[in-house]
């Protein structure tokens, strides 16, 4: 053999190994995010990670130093996920109302792929850990702030109701993309799609300024001219 050959021999050697440990990582932290999901930090040890994805102890520490570094590994790709998934996808829509109505879809793709996320968010918020839940808490307020952006531009261009408290709208819409995510593994007769279908309608119904004179148009004729000349 050849130094050439050998030189590529070792290349696709160490090509090998890269793909099989990426794989390997990838294997780790899908197992620790259902296992966090389901049973929490704290009562989840690296053994029951180990076993979750059939690999050794060993192998779990060749990767992450322990479960602290697990948990940001997982966090990291959650936002890695995010900005894929949702922040992209809007961005490239410019009025506050599709933006509003892509946020519902988008989330209804990203639940749909990983439903474990919601989860693992609301059970490490819930436990109360001392450095782990304020981490998620601000993950939890970065998102409202940016659904608040979308309603505040709605509220500037006149196509969301000027009276609505944007926060509080803001909080009231990640509840229900939460709350949808419950929902549907409660009751597997309910499917997220539906589940958060119906929630776009009602929050858009909610929110929308242009809906709320569809609905005094349809009253008595004193309601329609208050609509006509109350914009």
């Amino acid at each position: 053999m050849t130094d050439k050959e050998r030189l590529v021999c070792m290349i696709a050697s160490v090509s090998l190994k890269a793909q099989q440990s990426a794989v390997t990582r990838k294997a780790i932290l899908a197992s620790c995010l259902k296992l966090f999901a389901k049973y929490g930090f704290s009562t989840t040890s690296i053994d029951d990670i180990a076993r979750a994805a059939g690999i050794t102890k060993g192998a779990v520490y060749w990767h992450f130093v322990n479960k602290e570094e697990l948990f940001q590994a997982i966090l990291e790709e959650i936002r890695a996920r995010w900005v894929e998934t949702v922040q992209q996808p809007l961005s490239k829509e410019t009025a506050p109302v599709s933006r509003l109505e892509a946020l519902f879809d988008c989330y209804s793709k990203l639940f749909a792929e990983a439903p474990e996320i919601c989860l693992f968010l609301q059970r490490i918020l819930l436990e109360g850990h001392k450095e782990f839940s304020p981490q998620v808490g601000r993950v939890f307020t970065q998102t409202a702030r940016f659904i608040r952006k979308i309603i505040d531009d709605g509220r500037v261009q006149g196509v969301f109701r000027n009276d609505l408290d944007s926060m509080v709208t803001a909080h009231m819409i990640l509840g229900s993309l939460s709350g949808a995510t419950q929902q549907s593994l409660a009751n597997r007769s309910l499917t997220l799609t539906a589940l958060l279908g119906e929630a776009k309608s009602m929050t858009m119904a909610r929110i929308s300024r242009s809906r709320l004179h569809g609905h005094s148009l349809e009253g008595t004729g004193h309601e329609m001219s208050t609509a006509q000349f109350n914009p």
